[in-house]
């Protein structure tokens, strides 16, 4: 199935000061989330991920910060819940799945601790993220975050639970998706993009690690780590994001926009109409000069049947200048590759993928044992 990642690895972002005796290259890692120099902008990578960091130690509790974002008396904390089991862990806390013990309900809690959180200077980020998880979590596509809440040491942050999986371990277990699940995917994920950039916000780690598929085979955004408060017409400059999803624009360490998530947007409308990423495989990022990517029809078939509409649209949203890429809800409703499509219906859910997602996962046994059989076997 072409240039398919065979592990998912994904990481908190992270500061190159950690890493002063690895080589640059040691962030290109296709699926890892980054952000260097905590943030900071930079004129160079190398000068970036070689800079001196000194040790510093644990903060006694009574120095901690306090973050105003996070309620001290709350009438949830964590004892309103139960563990079931730890989702993830990794430098500042971990995802555990719990469960209310008055709701009897499942939900996904973060905790993140405090120490490391000011050891690694992600206070603001981390303030950031609670920001926009508060003003954002009413949209139907976004995952919701009901409680939080701080104690001396730790940071509590606790979302709606989502059974489904994510869009990524479908992928990778299933291959190339329907043109039509394709469709609803595409439209949910540019409904969200649409929200929050019209909220001042630019999200920078589109994936589809980042999108979970509920019950009803929706999809839910989670993460705004990497996310920040940005008007139309201001610029970033911090080199962040999952190197398969970064814009030209970012790589090339320029001042970029919100137009660098509809490329992120148009990375995964390949993914998942080809099977395989559009670059770092056999081809690079696209040289500077290069207006528009090149999509030979055998490229795009390659293990699909995506329509003409479907390429032009990719091509769009996959152009290398910022100005002309494809960069708004509007355009993309107004695509040939949406007509006659409701995005008001799907807004309000009443379109429903879960019958397209159940016949993709029933691609599943098939897919894996087309892999087995072409393993090579030795004696």
């Amino acid at each position: 199935m072409g240039n398919r990642a065979t592990h998912q690895e994904t990481c908190d972002a992270v500061c190159c000061d950690k890493f002063e005796n690895k080589s640059p290259d040691f962030f290109y890692d296709p699926l890892a989330s980054f952000r260097v120099n905590n943030g900071a902008p930079i004129k160079s990578l190398k000068k970036a991920c070689y800079s001196k960091a000194k040790t510093v130690w644990p903060l006694p509790n009574h120095e901690l910060p306090f973050f105003p974002e996070f309620p001290v008396k709350s009438v949830t904390s964590e004892h309103s819940f139960n563990v079931i089991s730890v989702v993830s862990s990794g430098a500042y806390g971990k995802v555990l799945r719990v469960v209310h013990k008055e709701e009897a309900k499942n939900y996904a809690m973060k905790v993140l601790s405090k120490n490391m959180i000011f050891k690694e200077n992600l206070v603001q980020q981390v303030k950031v993220e609670a920001q926009i998880q508060v003003m954002c979590d009413h949209h139907p596509f976004l995952v919701r975050g009901p409680f939080r809440w701080q104690n001396k040491r730790n940071l509590f942050i606790v979302t709606e639970f989502i059974e489904g999986g994510d869009l990524h371990q479908l992928w990778q277990e299933t291959g190339c998706f329907h043109e039509d699940l394709i469709k609803i995917y595409v439209a949910e994920i540019a409904l969200v993009l649409d929200f929050l950039h019209n909220a001042g916000i630019i999200y920078r780690d589109l994936k589809m690690e980042n999108l979970l598929i509920d019950g009803h085979g929706h999809l839910k955004l989670i993460d705004f780590g990497l996310s920040k408060w940005l008007s139309h017409g201001d610029r970033c400059h911090t080199l962040c994001g999952t190197q398969q999803y970064m814009a030209p624009e970012i790589l090339r360490l320029e001042p970029y926009t919100h137009a660098v998530d509809w490329w992120s947007l148009g990375v995964l409308f390949y993914a998942l109409l080809q099977g395989k990423f559009p670059f770092f495989g056999n081809s690079e990022v696209p040289a500077a000069q290069e207006t528009q990517l090149d999509f030979s029809a055998d490229d795009v078939n390659g293990g699909s049947s995506g329509s003409e509409s479907a390429r032009r649209l990719i091509r769009g949203l996959l152009t290398v200048d910022p100005l002309k890429r494809v960069r708004s809800l509007r355009t993309v409703k107004n695509h040939a590759f949406y007509h006659h499509f409701d995005f008001e219906s799907l807004r309000s859910k009443k379109v429903d993928p879960l019958p397209l997602v159940l016949k993709q996962k029933e691609k599943k046994r098939y897919f894996l044992d087309e892999i087995d059989s072409n393993a090579i076997m030795f004696d």
